[in-house]
């Protein structure tokens, strides 16, 4: 389904849920769940508890305040930009004033939440509302700063969110570091075709992005290199046996991880610039196929699965 079919799928009565919805960045939620589950189930060796939906919880409210954020401060450009038109402050549903409101109290349940674990947990809640800031609010604006941004999200994503979820269980000195270097290139490998298909969107009302700055043909193929840079950390950690991986989970696991190389280039390519369309499925194909793969990792991890 194309985007411009999706706007006008929420525009609808019959769904204005919907528009609320991608108002506060549901569909983006999985992003933050995804490293946060990750990092909580090898750190607690339990696939689900209390503990970690609630720490969902959390997440989706830090996720959502973050959204409303980025339509605040980028509400002159998204009138501007149709891929934005579902925007409710676009639409002049919610007034800016609203749209505050709205975001401090998301901000400060995730922050009063959070005072139900630990203080690096916390610790790290407050570092990530601090990127959040910094990435959309002037002077700063590290979105449209080349290379601030891709660290923002790296940090982010594949530092932070997962510090967090490993501080609920095993102190933050035994983070094994490598495995999660392994997730900030996959998250940076699916984050570079976002900023690629809005390269002409960019150019045209003078945003500096990384793609606008070294194409985005080579922000494509940035993109992959970071796929396989993520590979290439994995199965150095297998071979090496470095926590959580052995090579028992190399074994059984190690063949999906070439696979995802491969994915990655047939369904992301790397020598034209992409269409929203081509983005938005291969994205959720190479995301999907790399949950498989993960998944499948932490069955073996906690011995769910009978295997020598």
């Amino acid at each position: 389904m194309s985007d411009k079919i999706f706007s006008r799928l929420i525009s609808n009565k019959l769904f204005p849920k919907l528009t609320w919805l991608r108002f506060i960045g549901f569909e983006f939620w999985m992003v933050g769940f995804t490293p946060f589950f990750i990092a909580y189930v090898v750190s607690s060796e339990k696939l689900y508890d209390f503990d970690l939906f609630y720490g969902f919880l959390i997440i989706a409210l830090l996720t959502s305040s973050t959204f409303v954020l980025n339509h605040i401060c980028d509400l002159e450009l998204d009138r501007k930009n149709p891929r934005k038109e579902f925007s409710l402050l676009v639409r002049e549903t919610v007034s800016i004033q609203q749209s505050w409101t709205l975001f401090w109290v998301l901000q400060i349940a995730c922050i009063v939440f959070s005072l139900y674990f630990n203080n690096h947990f916390l610790i790290c809640i407050l570092g990530l509302t601090i990127i959040s800031f910094v990435y959309n609010i002037k002077p700063f604006r590290f979105k449209t700063r080349p290379g601030l941004d891709l660290v923002s999200n790296g940090v982010s994503l594949g530092f932070l969110i997962p510090l967090s979820a490993w501080s609920i269980n095993q102190p933050i000195a035994d983070f094994p570091k490598l495995y999660f270097f392994s997730i900030i290139c996959y998250l940076l490998a699916l984050y570079c075709p976002t900023i690629a298909i809005d390269v002409e969107f960019d150019r045209k009302f003078g945003i500096e992005t990384l793609a606008t700055k070294i194409s985005a043909t080579k922000t494509m193929q940035l993109s992959w290199l970071f796929t396989i840079l993520g590979v290439s950390a994995l199965i150095y950690s297998g071979y090496h046996e470095i926590f959580p991986w052995n090579q028992k989970l190399l074994l059984w696991t190690g063949w999906l991880l070439v696979l995802e190389i491969v994915v990655h280039y047939i369904y992301l390519p790397i020598y034209s610039r992409p269409s929203y369309h081509t983005v938005a499925k291969g994205s959720i194909i190479l995301a999907t196929f790399e949950a498989v793969a993960t998944l499948l990792f932490l069955v073996i991890f906690l011995d769910l699965l009978p295997i020598d």
